[in-house]
């Protein structure tokens, strides 16, 4: 892929607000939530707690600490492992805060909140291109990140990543098995629970290292997971002392009172994550087998609940992004934005049947 410059203001993201018109949006693909969208346990217990808006919430989060806990059945046994925040990306820029010196790594194309809040810690940046195969070069920042005159301190890895939506396990063991303890790995899992895996313990594979790799911080979002991103809710899990530092970076009373208590909600409601999972899977295969007959398109496999479209026309990703919004009200993210793509890509999350079937029904027209 041929790579684009980056900038320390431009990190783009999706949503309907990213557009100038967001009331122009009749259905959002460019945000990687649950496609079930809000439960309705969660909604009910708004509703029932309306009045905690007049109170100021827990600084601490205990009770959503706890529930957490019991939520991942990890070998984690104690809240001080965990540290709490509004959404996955302020916990990125704390721990960039606690941890980020003099030079960083980041695969690319990736989440570019990393690169974002690495730069306002005056750091500078070594990018690892990703494999042909969308795979993250474990290879090469081993060998980079180990070199002492490279000066490395952190490596950022999201994994699944965002935007290619690979899960690359493999390469993430073997990062953390061959690179110095010295450097901290910030693994950013908010699309983990997106994974149709029969076996349990892939999800928590990560979190049960803590104890085994004192460099390693895991972060979730439930942003993505349980459908609350207009609320903010995500967590990290390390060692007590990295958490430490973590925490006094934090900012008091982060994770307001609903957010706290539809959270809590949410990690209890796993029936609602069990079937969100269901239908991503039936609509993925639905979705690659729709779009492979159109031989302007080009679907990357995916392990999430999104994925990239290779644009094999000579239609730009801009141009194709401008045409879905202003013929359909649809809305996907454009690619051109990350670190590391060009302007033949687009990301696309899993909807429901109905708003699948809209999108391709747009893609035959536009291209």
């Amino acid at each position: 892929m041929k790579k684009t410059k980056s900038s320390f203001f431009n990190c783009h993201h999706g949503g309907i607000y990213s557009v100038k018109n967001n009331k122009s949006v009749k259905i959002d693909f460019s945000s990687n939530t649950n496609p079930l969208g809000i439960s309705k346990n969660v909604v009910k217990s708004l509703i029932e707690n309306i009045n905690l808006s007049y109170s100021y919430p827990d600084p601490n989060c205990i009770e959503l600490k706890n529930d957490i806990l019991k939520y991942l059945s990890c070998n984690i046994d104690e809240i001080d492992h965990i540290i709490t925040g509004n959404g996955a990306t302020e916990l990125i820029h704390y721990f960039s805060s606690a941890f980020v010196k003099k030079k960083v790594m980041i695969p690319s194309p990736t989440f570019c909140e990393y690169e974002l809040a690495s730069k306002r810690n005056n750091a500078k940046i070594v990018h690892s291109q990703v494999k042909d195969d969308f795979q993250i070069d474990s290879e090469f920042i081993v060998k980079n990140g180990n070199n002492p005159n490279n000066e490395i301190t952190t490596i950022f890895l999201c994994n699944p990543n965002n935007p290619t939506g690979k899960d690359s396990v493999k390469q993430i063991i073997e990062i953390l098995e061959k690179i110095d303890g010295k450097i901290t790995v910030l693994l950013d899992e908010s699309y983990v629970e997106f994974i149709n895996n029969q076996d349990e313990k892939r999800y928590n594979y990560f979190i049960n290292l803590i104890k085994e790799f004192n460099n390693l911080v895991v972060l979730r979002s439930m942003t993505k997971t349980c459908g609350l991103a207009g609320l903010r809710v995500g967590y990290a899990i390390s060692n007590k002392k990295t958490i430490e530092k973590m925490n006094s970076k934090i900012i008091s009373w982060n994770v307001n009172g609903l957010a706290q208590i539809a959270a809590r909600v949410a990690l209890k409601d796993k029936n609602y994550l069990e079937s969100a999972k269901k239908i991503i899977e039936i609509e993925k295969k639905k979705s690659f087998d729709i779009l492979k007959r159109n031989n302007k398109l080009k679907p990357i496999p995916t392990d999430v609940n999104f994925y990239l479209i290779e644009i094999l026309s000579d239609e730009s990703s801009t141009e194709l992004t401008d045409t879905l919004l202003s013929k359909n009200n649809l809305l996907v993210r454009d690619c051109k934005s990350f670190t590391g793509m060009n302007d033949k890509f687009i990301r696309v999350a899993i909807k429901t049947p109905r708003e699948n079937k809209e999108l391709f029904r747009a893609l035959d027209k536009a291209l």
